[in-house]
């Protein structure tokens, strides 16, 4: 599943999650500045009656966006209309706008809509929750991602256990690590590097044989990250870099000869 904009929560995150988030913001930072700039639409109950009514995605997504930058105040309003019979994309759109607004009394309902038959409604309610912060939600979470096998929940589940500094998920994060998405896979690499550090390089050091060359890269610039070693990967910043194999290959012989170290 896709089209959740994301915001990167650490510098940590590179190559093609990095692009990935920064598309992604940059989406969101469109949205934004489309809404701001489009017609008043009037008064709260008039733009969430457009939200509820609306069919078209992204007409619905700048709607949305209206509602949660002029009124802070509308989180009973969406968690009204999230509680409410499935209508379309309303439902899981009202869930995400739930996020936005950081509207802690919705924390009851989004854990309980964690176990939904929707990937859209299980995957926005984590991410709210994990926007929230409220600690409460780690445990239902974590619950949740130990029977998760949809790769877009997981991410989005990952994320929000990393936003709530949840070193207890580790254990359940670390088996997620055989999701057939390569892009799950360093998102699950990503969040055991934020939430374990240097501890956890044992762990990502099992990635530097993935079949995928990005996972592998991935692998190798966390360690990288993580030890302080140099393996030549490029300093490319926030941009994309190529990706070789012979730094891979360096972290690799690195690991080979430092292993015992962990042990």
């Amino acid at each position: 599943m896709s089209g959740l904009p994301t915001i990167q929560p650490s510098p940590r995150y590179t190559l093609a999650m990095t692009a990935r988030m920064i598309v992604a913001g940059v989406f969101l930072s469109a949205l934004i500045a489309s809404a701001q700039n489009a017609v008043d639409l009037g008064p709260l109950p008039a733009l969430l009656s457009q939200f509820r009514t609306e069919t078209d995605r992204a007409s619905k997504e700048r709607t949305l966006i209206l509602i949660t930058t002029k009124f802070p105040e509308a989180g009973p309003d969406l968690l009204a209309l999230a509680e409410g019979p499935e209508n379309g994309d309303t439902k899981w759109m009202a869930i995400r706008g739930i996020g936005y607004l950081k509207f802690s009394g919705a924390v009851p309902f989004l854990k309980s809509s964690l176990t939904s038959k929707s990937v859209f409604v299980r995957s926005n309610s984590a991410r709210s929750l994990g926007e929230i912060g409220d600690a409460s939600a780690i445990d239902p979470l974590i619950a949740a991602l130990s029977k998760e096998e949809d790769s877009g929940v997981i991410e989005q589940t990952a994320l929000a256990l990393q936003w709530l500094h949840a070193h207890k998920a580790i254990p359940t994060l670390k088996t997620k690590i055989g999701n057939p998405s390569r892009q799950t896979r360093m998102w699950i690499l990503g969040a055991v590097e934020h939430l374990g550090g240097r501890a956890e390089v044992p762990f990502i050091a099992a990635s530097l044989q993935d079949p995928d060359l990005e996972v592998r890269n991935f692998a190798g610039r966390s360690i990288q990250r993580l030890t302080g070693e140099d393996f030549g990967f490029p300093r490319c910043g926030n941009g994309l870099c190529p990706m070789d194999e012979w730094p891979i290959v360096n972290a690799q012989h690195w690991w080979l000869n430092h292993k015992q170290e962990w042990h």
